[in-house]
């Protein structure tokens, strides 16, 4: 039921169903629902995104991509997680099977997420101002005093 509306409000045609089913398969081969477990929903979207690119098939966008798990996986949550101002959405109740060979990308997909977060920046300093050097005091500190 949850598939054929996904269908229908993606405008998925009859051609298109077949490749629905595959990228459904696949879902079911490699993930299962567990309790207390979160994945980063981008470390999902990009398992879909190699399993495409290897089996030459199209992938759907990533909203697209997310109405698709939640329709196979129902009690599927989405959670907010990690620091602030460095949160990521994770997708919460469902986990890697152990028997995927997902797993074994595992490691690629950690090393891969690691050079696409963004480098921390140095703190940029404003050029010193100009002080008014007066004589040859050797003192050129910002602080003015006054009598």
């Amino acid at each position: 039921m949850a598939i054929e509306n996904l269908q229908k409000s993606e405008g998925i045609t009859s051609h298109k169903s077949g490749l629905l089913n595959s990228h459904l398969q696949w879902l079911l081969d490699n993930y299962e629902t567990a309790e207390g477990v979160s994945l980063p929903r981008s470390s999902l979207y990009n398992h879909y995104l190699r399993h495409c690119q290897e089996h030459k098939l199209d992938p759907v966008n990533a909203a697209s991509f997310g109405k698709l798990i939640r329709s196979v996986f129902m009690g599927l949550r989405t959670r907010r997680l990690g620091t602030r101002g460095n949160s990521k959405y994770h997708y919460y109740g469902i986990r890697l099977k152990p028997d995927s060979p997902l797993n074994r990308l595992q490691e690629d997909t950690q090393y891969m997420a690691m050079r696409q977060q963004p480098m921390h920046q140095k703190p940029r300093y404003r050029p010193a101002q100009k002080t008014d050097s007066l004589g040859d005091s050797g003192s050129h500190s910002g602080l003015h005093s006054t009598p």
